[in-house]
Formats: structure tokens, C-alpha cells, sequence
């Protein structure tokens, strides 16, 4: 198991993070770029994003042809005025985008507003004030066919995107979501990190208590039904900052990443099999951070990860000292 842990959200931490087949690892510092990385924390590579680029945020996958996959960002002026609001808008808008390795290029493959509407307002599921953040996509995982899988927080909704790009092919949750919820209690709200197993179905989920949600999803009657999810008991609220992965033994590792209290109440991780009890427990909290602290210490992810990461041959040195 590895995590991605966020101290100061006015830092750029880390926030997703891959092995290599070198065992060195390549991580995101959110709206700046990547950096490579030996297991020791040597740096290797680094690229910054600027100028016009879709900056990186909360995820992003490494292809098979070495070029990275990312949820990107942009800002998107628009007039509001039909909807009372400014005639001179803009919004913040997570598209995906590829980075290539090699040539150094960026490219904008997907992006939401060719296919729902920003000026529509049942598509503003949350709508936050002054500079609203649209979508806020932050989960992106492939899926069993090869499309791609995106969370949407601010949209409620989970999305399947075909292999090129072109296509929305399914919605779940949110706006014009083509599942309905037999049991309105199998519906989820503002989730986080998304992925379709290979059965089909979706785990992952938060609500106003957290819990890893999986939801079997049924393609001739269109609807989404629970069949699995757990929640520790007390309750944990991790508004922000989870992640839930389907173990190859069957077990579920789940990050509660957030804690609204946490000089009392600890964030966690938590390994629990297909019963619900709990295999293995990571707490951790902080006495120390100040009531008024805006986030205070979190945990971004928690990945299942190789068996050993150090002594490994890596692919490329570190970068020699100054």
C-alpha cells in the first residue's frame, strides 16, 4: 500500500501517484506538473505545466505508449445573465488531456462542454459562488473494455467515455443520469475516485457519511442496484479526500481521507473483506492543528501498491546534486 498525504493545501501537494516498471514513481503536484522519482524521493524528471496548457489535477494515467492521461483544467468565460448571473462569467472546467513524454506537446482530448450544456441550469448540480468549478472531475481509471471512467463531484455523477474520446457513453447519478436507483438510498453525492470493476460494476461513493458504495449496474434494464458498501462504525464524514480499491484477494481498501475535526477525530484507511470486517487499520490524527485550520492534515489516496519497493533497478538515475 502507498498514500498520497496532503499537509498544506497552499503548497501544490502531491495528489496522485503511479509506479513505474522501474519502481520508481511519478506523481502529480496539483495545477503545476509531474516529477519522477525514485522510491527514496530522488528526483528523476520533471515537467511543469505552463502558458496555455490544461493544468493537472487530481488524477491522471500512464498509457502504454508512455505518454500521461490527465484530468486538466481550464478557465471558461461565458455570459450568465440569463440566469441572473454575470454577463462576463467564468467558470473553472476539467477536461482530459495527453502530455506526451517525448515531444513535450499537450493535448486536449475530451472536454465536458461538447456534450452538456454550462449554461443550463439542472447541469449546475453545485454551483459555488464566484468562480464556479463546473465539474470538478477528480478520479480518472480505465475500465475493463478500455474506455475511461470519470468522477464528477460537482455533477454527483460517474462517466463512461469511450476509448477515442468521442462518445459519453453511459451516466450515472447527477443530471440525465440513464441508471435509475430502484432504492433511493443506492444513490451517492459529491463521490470520490470511481472505477468499474471487472464484473461492471462501480464501487466508490460518499455521501454526508462516507462509505465505499458498489453498485451492480444492470444495461437492459438501465438501473443501478447496491451490491456491496461499507461503513465504519462510528461513522467517519470525509467530505473531501477518499478512495476505495478492489483488493485482488476480494478485500476493499478504502481511505477516509478528511476529517472535519482532526485534533479529535482521525482520518483512516481501513482493509475490510467481502463481509465487511475490518482486516487492517491506519489512523491517523493530529492534536495539534487549530480549530480555524482550513483543511488541516489529509490523505488524498491510498493505493494498493508492489510488495517492495526498495531495491529495485531503476529505469533512470536521479538528477546529481547541485
Amino acid at each position: 500500500m502507498y498514500v498520497v498525504a496532503r499537509r498544506d493545501p497552499g503548497s501544490r501537494n502531491g495528489s496522485a501517484v503511479h509506479f513505474l516498471p522501474s519502481g520508481n514513481l511519478i506523481f502529480m503536484r496539483r495545477l503545476l506538473g509531474f516529477y519522477e522519482i525514485t522510491p527514496l524521493g530522488e528526483l528523476v524528471d520533471e515537467t511543469v505545466v505552463i502558458g496555455g496548457n490544461d493544468r493537472p489535477h487530481h488524477d491522471f494515467i500512464i498509457l502504454d505508449d508512455g505518454r500521461i492521461l490527465y484530468l486538466g483544467r481550464y478557465r471558461f468565460p461565458f455570459d450568465d445573465s440569463a440566469n441572473g448571473g454575470d454577463g462576463e462569467t467564468t467558470a473553472r472546467v476539467s477536461s482530459l488531456s495527453v502530455y506526451d513524454t517525448e515531444t513535450g506537446k499537450f493535448e486536449r482530448v475530451w472536454e465536458p462542454l461538447k456534450f452538456w450544456d454550462i449554461t443550463d441550469p439542472p447541469q449546475r448540480v453545485c454551483w459555488p459562488g464566484e468562480n464556479p468549478d463546473w465539474t470538478h472531475l477528480n478520479s480518472l481509471s480505465r475500465s475493463p473494455d478500455g474506455g475511461w471512467i470519470m468522477s464528477s463531484r460537482h455533477r454527483h455523477q460517474v462517466v463512461s467515455v469511450s476509448p477515442d474520446f468521442q462518445t459519453v457513453r453511459w451516466q450515472l447519478g447527477g443530471p440525465d443520469s440513464d441508471f435509475d436507483f430502484p432504492d433511493p438510498s443506492d444513490r451517492f453525492d459529491t463521490q470520490h475516485t470511481a472505477t468499474q470493476l471487472p464484473n461492471g460494476n462501480i464501487p466508490g461513493g460518499e455521501g454526508h457519511y462516507s462509505r465505499a458504495l458498489e453498485l451492480r449496474l444492470d444495461f437492459d434494464a438501465m438501473t443501478a442496484v447496491k451490491a456491496w458498501e461499507f461503513s465504519p462504525d462510528p461513522p467517519i464524514y470525509a467530505r473531501i479526500f477518499s478512495s476505495a480499491y478492489r483488493l485482488d484477494n476480494g478485500n476493499t481498501l478504502i481511505n477516509f481521507g478528511h476529517s472535519e475535526d482532526p485534533a479529535n477525530v482521525p482520518i483512516a484507511v481501513i482493509e475490510v473483506d467481502a463481509d465487511g470486517r475490518e482486516i487492517f487499520r491506519l489512523e491517523t490524527i493530529d492534536p495539534t492543528v487549530a480549530e480555524e485550520a482550513s483543511i488541516g492534515p489529509s490523505r488524498y489516496r491510498a493505493n494498493p501498491g508492489p510488495e517492495s519497493v526498495i531495491g529495485e533497478t531503476m529505469l533512470r538515475a536521479p538528477k546529481p546534486k547541485p
